[in-house]
Parts: structure tokens; sequence; C-alpha cells
């Protein structure tokens, strides 16, 4: 099915083609401006011609793109609120082989927003001037690689709560957040040549345990292995007490990472 551009017979509305759809069918969408927002809950493909000029101009809703209890692929788009008002990019939720790539999202309050999920991958994704960059809550197997998130310094670049299974952060750039990884209450979380950058904290964890910290570039060139300062404690245990990881072999230059 297609959206915009000049064939007869094509949608106006990305809604529309969506809801028109069955299993396994793909929307391409025309490059242009689509002032909507979205919800996907069907194992589809929904696919913009280009992210540099197909854009989602979401407006009074909580999220611009849902996409809920289904395995989908969305990619090659621009994702953006249309007002100034709190409005989450893209929102994942009980789903499961979800692949999010190749999506531009600015000035939202969540760039990305999965909870309830596994077995998902997000890649090659540009995340601008979101107060919070990826976050994941109560997921597993979720691979996150190849993403620029470039935040406004209020949140996280990357975030992982209530993570199981094993879960990879591989080779992004993190630069103008808050905290750039922060791990809350995970498992066996692999932290894998990230480049961070000029964020206020580069990286923290409470209560996430056989997380392996390893060759990311900490800023600045580092001869010695780079500490990552942590927590125990939180939720229903209100005494805190210090721990701390190691990356032992941390990057001595930046990664050339294309996403």
């Amino acid at each position: 099915m297609y959206v915009g551009g000049s064939g007869s017979g094509n949608y106006t509305k990305i809604q529309d083609a969506i809801d028109n759809t069955n299993e396994g069918d793909t929307v391409f969408v025309y490059s242009g401006s689509y002032d909507e927002s979205i919800m996907i809950n069907k194992s589809i493909v929904v696919c913009g011609e280009d992210r540099n000029t197909t854009f989602i101009i979401g407006g009074n809703t909580s999220e611009i793109v849902r996409i809920d209890d289904t395995s989908a692929e969305f990619k090659r788009f621009t994702v953006e609120r249309q007002y100034n008002e709190f409005v989450n990019g893209i929102y994942i939720s009980d789903c499961w082989s979800v692949h999010i790539t190749e999506n531009t999202v600015k000035s939202c309050e969540y760039g990305i927003l999965i909870t309830s999920s596994e077995s998902l991958i997000v890649s090659k994704n540009t995340i601008l001037d979101c107060s919070y960059g990826i976050v994941n809550v109560i997921i597993g197997n979720v691979t996150i690689t190849q993403n620029t998130i470039d935040g406004n310094g209020e949140g996280s670049g990357i975030e992982l709560q209530a993570a199981l299974f094993k879960n990879y952060i591989k080779r992004n750039n993190i630069t103008n957040n808050s905290i750039g990884i922060n791990l809350m209450f995970t498992l066996f979380t692999v932290v894998q040549e990230n480049n961070l950058l000029e964020n206020q904290q580069q990286a923290f964890f409470t209560s996430s345990f056989f997380s392996k910290w390893q060759q990311n570039y900490w800023n600045r060139s580092h001869l010695l292995p780079k500490i990552i300062p942590g927590q125990f404690g939180g939720m229903m245990i209100h005494k805190r007490i210090p721990l701390i990881n190691v990356d032992w072999r941390p990057a001595q230059k930046p990664f050339d990472i294309k996403g």
C-alpha cells in the first residue's frame, strides 16, 4: 500500500493505510509532511521514502508513533512534535521482534520509549534534543546499536530499567545528556564500543549486576581502566551502598559510528 505521491488510489493518511493492511503487508510512505499520530498494531512494515524528507508531525496525543502488542518494522521517518508540550516520539508496548531503524526523532520528551517487550532491535536512529533518548522498562533481549543521541541535558541518553536476559548497548554515539548510559535493576547487560561525549555524567548504574563494560570511549583517552560509579539500593531498599563497575580497556579514540 502507498501513502502520498501521485499514484491512483494512494492514501493521503498513513493511519488509513495501516488500518486497511493485512498481516505481512508493507505500507510505503512517499516524501512529504503528514500531520497525524499513528498506531501500528499489526505485524507489518511501515517504511518512509527517505527520513530526511518524510515527516510525521504529531500533535495532541501522548505519543506520535505507537506500536502495540505486535511485531513490526518502522523505518526511514522523521518524527517531530508539532506543539510545545509533553509528547513521546516512538512508544513500543507489549511487543516482540520489533525493528526500529533509520529514523530521526526530534524535540520530544522520550525519543523512543519501550515497555514490557522483548527481542527488539533499535538501530541507526538519530535522536535530537529530546529530554530522554532511548528508555527501556521491563524488557529482555534488546539490542540498541549504531544510534546517535544528542540530548538537551535533562535526562538519560540510553536507560534500561528492570531489564532481564541479555541486552546489548553497542556502538552508539551518546552526547549532551544528564547521564549518558543509565542502568537500573538490570542483569547481564553488555555495554560495548560506545562513544560517550560531553554528558554531565557519562554512566551510572543502580542495583545492576553482571554488566560488561567493554572498550567504550569516555570523552577522552584513558590509559588506565575506567571506573563506572553506581550503587546498590533504591525502590524499597532505602539505604544506598556505593558500587563500581570497570571498563578495563577503554578505547583511546572515538569510534567511527555511522547510523
